[in-house]
């Protein structure tokens, strides 16, 4: 099985299809946020990683997880 690796550039435009900046893909990484790895000054992505995490993190909306008084 071929494994697809995706640049952090790549993420910005493919796998968030331009709605996230290559900076905050950074950010984000860096911050732990989403999977990578760290190729010497570079991350790399995992495109099956991301596609776990994406479904991990935005199968619900957000409110879903807030607690209400009643």
């Amino acid at each position: 099985m071929k494994t697809e690796f995706m640049t952090a550039k790549e993420v910005a435009e493919e796998f968030f299809n331009g709605e996230c900046s290559y900076y905050k893909v950074l950010r984000l990484t860096r911050n732990g946020m989403i999977p990578a790895m760290k190729m010497g000054k570079s991350y790399l992505y995992r495109k099956t990683e991301l596609e776990k995490w994406a479904e991990l993190n935005f199968s619900r909306p957000a409110y879903a997880k807030a607690k209400f008084n009643m």
